[in-house]
């Protein structure tokens, strides 16, 4: 996995600028009230596995921590999903009379995404906030082997009562990609425009529904919009664990660019391939156990 350094230290440096303050309303919390200090963890796991006449292999771990106070809230969620499938492979040795039959499967990738995020929110009033984050993302089937995004502004929160919560953040953005597939048309780095939603309710006393979407404009390239669209619903088995069903959709008007080869109109390989762009829109539905601690 290609991460340049200087990638590295600029994420170090933005998530370790969160501390100072978050110091301060640590403090703070245990003053006051120290349950409203309290961490907050959870931990996602799903599996699938298949063997037989066909090999799938599917496994995604994901983690979240966070911490609210009165006047603030800093998060971390890390997480990965990797697939793997092939079908089985019979060879059979000898003659047509007399011959013994060996099978193997050799599962390739077919899917693999990995993303680390830490978010830090600071009120100013009941409706008016300030945030920051950086998150890093790793996605070789949607084009890239690194994505890089640092994000500052304001946000509203509009609606927060025992059973909803709605708010919006608008902000400025930094985004460094590294392509699978360089594109020698498009900047490896861009500023841009975020505005997002976050919107959570409880259903019922055992069940909660959340859903964030993310509009995120290039400012190089008015065609390169993204949004990412996450929605999920957890139904609480107990006090400590959850079944959570969720839906990821990630849409990029411009996407990343693969070599695809190319053939003659009679279907003649001509040995020689062209740059094309991967599709536009990506969907993840996965249903995990989450265990809240």
């Amino acid at each position: 996995m290609r991460f340049p350094a200087r990638l590295g230290i600029v994420l170090g440096l933005t998530l370790g600028s969160v501390p100072p303050p978050a110091v301060a309303l640590v403090q703070e919390g245990q003053e006051g009230d120290p349950e409203a200090a309290a961490w907050n963890y959870s931990a996602e796991l799903s599996l699938l596995f298949t063997s037989g006449n066909s090999t799938v292999r599917t496994f995604g771990l994901g983690g979240t921590a966070r911490r609210e106070w009165a006047g603030g809230e800093i998060s971390f969620r890390a997480g990965g999903l990797r697939t793997e499938s092939g079908t089985t492979r019979r060879v059979a040795v000898g003659t047509e009379e007399d011959f013994t039959v060996t099978s193997d499967a050799d599962p390739k990738p077919t899917a693999e995404n990995y993303f680390l995020r830490g978010e830090y929110e600071r009120s100013f009033s009941d409706h008016v906030h300030l945030t920051t984050g950086a998150a890093w993302e790793r996605n070789t089937f949607a084009g890239f082997e690194s994505r890089l995004s640092l994000v500052g502004g304001i946000g509203n929160l509009w609606v927060e009562t025992e059973t909803t919560r709605l708010k919006s953040d608008y902000g400025i953005t930094f985004t460094a990609q590294n392509d699978v597939v360089d594109d020698p048309e498009k900047s490896s780095g861009f500023g841009g425009v975020r505005v997002s939603t976050d919107f959570r309710r409880r259903l019922t006393p055992t069940a909660s529904l959340e859903s964030v979407l993310i509009l995120d404009e290039n400012l190089t390239d008015a065609a390169d919009l993204r949004a990412d669209f996450a929605t999920s619903l957890a139904v609480d088995i107990n006090s400590s664990l959850a079944v959570k069903t969720g839906l990821r959709l990630v849409w990029d008007n411009v996407p990343a660019l693969t070599r695809a080869p190319l053939e003659r109109p009679a279907g003649t390989p001509t040995g020689t391939t062209v740059l094309v762009p991967r599709h536009k829109l990506d969907s993840t539905l996965t249903i995990a156990l989450v265990a809240n601690f």
